[in-house]
């Protein structure tokens, strides 16, 4: 009867800590998605004007994501982390695009939260650690691959 009781007490103070972790990865999960609806619109405009998917510097240098603070070495401590679209260093943040320029693949995720779609319109949420992304050379040069 006491482990019973051990038991159900250590359930008790627990519990509530996975419910809340839960609730955050929710919110972060909702979060992305914004993110990433944004990143699609990106990929549209740059289709349009370019024939072709623009990888994430393409579309950093075309002004289609200054809707984001992305967090640098010389910034770090200078964004309210509380605004909407501030992306901190730790965060995967990885557009890729296929060789042909026909397809993409957008990745967000930190911690064990990850969210990734692609052109196609698909996508999925998970509850894993983000891949990390490995450096590889390819026949035109670096490439970065991420395992999966």
């Amino acid at each position: 009867m006491k482990r019973l009781t051990v038991a159900f007490l250590v359930l008790a103070l627990f519990a509530p800590a996975v419910f809340a972790q839960s609730v955050e990865q929710k919110e972060r999960l909702r979060v992305f998605g914004g993110w990433l609806g944004i990143v699609r619109g990106a990929e549209r405009n740059y289709k349009t004007k370019h024939g072709r998917y623009g990888d994430l510097t393409d579309l950093r240098k075309a002004h289609l994501l200054d809707a984001f603070g992305f967090e640098s070495d010389s910034s770090r401590g200078t964004h309210d982390e509380s605004e909407t679209n501030f992306v901190p260093k730790n965060t995967l943040f990885q557009v890729t695009v296929s060789e042909d320029g026909e397809h993409f693949r957008a990745v967000i995720g930190e911690e064990c939260v990850s969210l990734e779609a692609t052109d196609t319109g698909g996508g999925r949420g998970y509850c894993r650690p983000h891949p990390q992304v490995i450096p590889q050379d390819g026949p035109k040069g670096p490439i970065i691959a991420v395992p999966g």
